[in-house]
């Protein structure tokens, strides 16, 4: 009998907790603010560059943590107060620009989780390397590539 009682308040203890669980909200962010620019050469081969520094318009510090780096996957923060961003690539053959626009939404995850900004029609305004091609105007953590520059 004091057998099958503790069954019955095990059960019942144990279904409180998944119903009490069931109810927590998943915050889970999709979004972010990366557009990812891939580098590659003229056969479409991924490409290495290296940076001597990169700088974004209105962002007087930059980001040291490209300096002196070979990559050819490059992720560029967009500003979620704009709706345009300016890079400036420093090479050691010179400097290359590339402007973003892009829409920024306002969106509520849920009440527990708050806000986020999602990113769409990511367009370029200005670029300085010799092609360029968008592969992707929505911006997430899923998506690969966003631009593709030969260079």
């Amino acid at each position: 009998m004091r057998a099958f009682f503790y069954r019955i308040l095990f059960f019942f203890g144990g279904l409180f907790w998944v119903i009490a669980c069931g109810d927590r909200p998943t915050c889970l962010d999709r979004d972010t603010n990366y557009v990812k620019v891939k580098f590659i050469d003229d056969e479409g081969a991924d490409k290495s560059i290296t940076l001597t520094g990169l700088r974004a318009i209105d962002n007087e510090d930059g980001f040291p943590e490209y300096t002196d780096t070979a990559l050819s996957l490059l992720q560029l923060p967009l500003n979620p107060g704009a709706r345009t961003s300016v890079f400036l690539l420093d090479q050691s053959t010179g400097t290359d620009t590339i402007g973003l626009s892009y829409d920024v939404v306002a969106q509520l995850i849920s009440p527990e989780c708050g806000m986020d900004a999602a990113y769409s029609n990511l367009d370029t305004t200005r670029i300085t390397f010799p092609k360029a091609e968008i592969l992707s105007t929505i911006i997430n953590q899923e998506i690969v590539t966003n631009i593709e520059i030969t260079h």
